[in-house]
């Protein structure tokens, strides 16, 4: 799952920012992303509006929607 958010980011980077609308995602893991490239996969799910039209909007936003994560720690055996 790390390797698909992570694909997600390094895909991100070669879109022109000032073209793309942003998104902010939770990946499986519960860890909150802000993220230029609509998520599709099984997995990430979408937190907030459908989409927002500025980085800066969707950071801001995810500031309040992504406070606290949600995942139980999980025992390393």
């Amino acid at each position: 799952m790390r390797t698909l958010v992570l694909g997600v980011i390094v895909a991100s980077t070669f879109v022109g920012p000032a073209l793309a609308d942003w998104w902010i995602v939770r990946s499986s893991d519960q860890e909150c992303l802000v993220v230029d490239i609509e998520p599709t996969g099984k997995g990430v799910t979408k937190v907030g509006k459908h989409s927002y039209k500025t980085e800066k909007e969707a950071e801001a936003e995810a500031k309040k929607l992504c406070k606290e994560p949600t995942l139980v720690p999980k025992d390393d055996d």
